[in-house]
């Protein structure tokens, strides 16, 4: 998965929820370290979410 935040390669972490109707996963960019969220709903990813500092 692309980061969001600078466009390297982002790894998942291996956590992963239910946010009412969307599959999340965690993710953990490799190039800025920067942690985010991705949504997917239906088996394809609706959008984003960067973790606060």
């Amino acid at each position: 998965m692309k980061c969001p935040v600078c466009g390297g390669e982002a790894k998942a972490t291996g956590k992963e929820w239910k946010f009412g109707q969307f599959d999340a996963k965690g993710y953990k960019c490799s190039s800025c370290a920067k942690s985010f969220s991705a949504y997917y709903k239906a088996g394809k990813l609706s959008h984003t979410v960067p973790k606060a500092k």
